[in-house]
């Protein structure tokens, strides 16, 4: 896919991660406002920008997938203030100072899911099958698909440890859930690399992303840049 494409495609999701956010947080749909608590959504759309960005490339792939990842997270994260201004949710001080603090924050969370997701997907590592004739992937795949997994199974347990609502935590769970879905179905079926890198990568991004997300959210909640 060409580079240019690739960054509008990044813009678009950034735009839509940003509209998604604003109309599940105000959704009349059950779950929809402990939905848009939620960090998950951020987590795979920043994966998948940087996958789309790696797709079968080599280590330029790596690159235009940090920087698929770094706009849509970031840019998703101005985004989602922006429109809260536009809706009267928030005056352009605030708006402005929430969309600065989360949509710098995003660009180095996002770039480091892009560069996971195009890890997942990139031509590195992948060799030609003898049994099957296909090109199989290498521990290196297999440990960016459990990172994303694990992160989400991370976030789960930093959202336990503080949300009470009956609501809020079943939506922690379902999201935890997700993650063990992703590792367990992304790995199924796969070289015993791809499997053994999958579990290991899983099981260090779930004991360290409680402790990385809780400490990002207090850091930015005591200079003032509270919100979602």
């Amino acid at each position: 896919m060409p580079v240019v494409l690739v960054l509008l495609l990044a813009l678009v999701g950034a735009g839509l991660l940003g509209w998604m956010g604003q109309t599940t947080d105000a959704g009349a749909f059950r779950g929809s406002w402990e939905f848009s608590r939620l960090g998950g959504p951020w987590l795979v759309a920043g994966f998948l920008g940087g996958a789309v960005g790696g797709w079968r490339r080599g280590v330029g792939g790596l690159v235009l997938g940090i920087v698929a990842g770094a706009i849509i997270v970031g840019a998703g994260s101005v985004a989602y203030y922006g429109l809260s201004y536009w809706g009267g949710g928030n005056d352009a001080h605030r708006a402005a100072k929430l969309g600065i603090g989360w949509g710098t924050a995003g660009l180095g969370v996002g770039g480091v899911l892009g560069l996971v997701g195009a890890a997942w997907t990139t031509a590195l590592g992948r060799h030609l099958s003898t049994a099957t004739g296909r090109l199989t992937g290498s521990w290196v795949h297999g440990a960016a698909l459990g990172t994303l997994g694990g992160l989400l199974m991370g976030e789960s347990i930093a959202l336990l440890w503080v949300w009470e609502g009956g609501g809020l935590r079943t939506m922690a769970i379902l999201e935890g859930l997700g993650g063990v879905a992703i590792v367990a179905v992304g790995a199924a079926m796969r070289s015993w690399r791809f499997m053994v890198g999958a579990v290991l990568a899983s099981a260090v991004a779930a004991t360290l992303a409680p402790i990385a997300t809780t400490a990002l959210r207090d850091t930015l909640r005591t200079i003032g840049w509270a919100g979602v």
